[in-house]
């Protein structure tokens, strides 16, 4: 969808900029001269981004094997057929002639590898994604978790949270992380930081683990946020049936 919008977007300013050069340049010829230098810029950033669409759509029809066996890669995933996601996820990764394809190819392939219980070959996946700014932070979190570096798994979970991409599973992951590494406490602070995203059900299973545990201002203080979203819950109804 975004690349979609971004190749329309693209394609707009490609005709864009040459029907400009052209005016300018149909303008400089009744004597607006200083149009000229305009015409022929506004002419070149035309061809420029044309040949940069063309450029791209070559490569995305070249990596169409490599998005097949991604496909697959991910099929077999979802299928609990880690040996074959990992097979598949490798080939898609080595044949992939653009970025993103071989980076969705190589966090299937660390996803496969983390199930298969060897985290080290699913952080030398990620290791290889580049620019790495494009790593899915969830998966770097599971890893990081998986290798026992728990405090680097919490400080990826803080980046997507920050970003607001943080799923419901990563925020489960960044509450079992935060009480294996510093204790329910803080399991909870966690959860009450996550709480539209974690859920109302997760949270009361996050409120009653504190209290079996004996951190009952914690769990008091998770129930009454959770009992706070709960309230809100029919007003939020009411309001969409207006």
């Amino acid at each position: 969808m975004k690349r979609r919008v971004a190749n329309a977007l693209e394609i707009s300013v490609a005709l864009g900029a040459a029907v400009m050069g052209l005016g300018a340049l149909a303008a400089a010829s009744f004597g607006e001269a200083w149009l000229r230098l305009a015409g022929f810029a506004f002419l070149a950033v035309g061809s420029v981004t044309a040949a940069i669409l063309r450029w791209r759509g070559e490569r995305e029809g070249l990596d169409q094997p490599a998005v097949a066996e991604l496909e697959a890669a991910r099929t077999r995933l979802g299928k609990e057929d880690y040996a074959g996601a990992a097979a598949a996820a490798s080939r898609s990764a080595k044949s992939a002639r653009t970025p993103r394809t071989r980076n969705a190819a190589l966090i299937t392939l660390a996803w496969a590898a983390l199930e298969q219980g060897y985290p080290a070959r699913a952080k030398a996946a990620l290791d290889g994604i580049v620019p790495s700014h494009a790593i899915d932070l969830y998966c770097l979190a599971a890893v990081e978790a998986a290798r026992g570096r728990l405090e680097q798994a919490i400080e990826a979970l803080e980046v997507a949270r920050t970003a607001r991409i943080l799923t419901c599973d990563g925020a489960k992951l960044f509450v079992d992380c935060c009480a294996r590494l510093h204790g329910v406490d803080h399991a909870v602070t966690a959860a009450l930081q996550t709480i539209d995203v974690l859920g109302i059900e997760n949270c009361k299973v996050v409120a009653k683990a504190a209290a079996d545990a004996g951190a009952h201002f914690s769990a008091a203080t998770l129930a009454a946020a959770i009992r706070g979203k709960v309230s809100l819950l029919p007003l939020t109804k009411g309001a969409h049936a207006t």
